[in-house]
């Protein structure tokens, strides 16, 4: 389960890397993805932080005018945060890798 959760943290790494637009933007684009991963899987350092992100990205998907829409930005996520998530995210990536 661990190689399946790491391959697709760095499928929405990738694509977060390769996406146009500013951290919230490249964030947003990859909020379905990061709602569908399993919490169990990231290490307990990174845990308490990956919910939060989760939450912050259910609330936005629950509040989108239709269902299955890609948001565009996170709600009450501004740029800066936004970047700080994907750090959050690349670091979790690397910190199994190195398991």
């Amino acid at each position: 389960m661990k190689q399946y959760f790491l391959e697709k943290l760095f499928d929405i790494n990738y694509q977060m890397a390769t996406h146009e637009g500013n951290g919230s933007r490249r964030l947003a684009s990859q909020a379905i993805k990061i709602h569908l991963l399993s919490p169990d899987e990231v290490p307990s350092l990174y845990r308490k932080e990956f919910l939060k992100l989760q939450d912050i990205i259910k609330h936005t998907l629950k509040n989108l005018s239709a269902p299955g829409l890609t948001p565009s930005r996170l709600q009450g996520i501004g740029n800066i945060t936004a970047i700080k998530y994907i750090k959050l995210l690349i670091d979790i990536e690397y910190s199994l890798r190195d398991e």
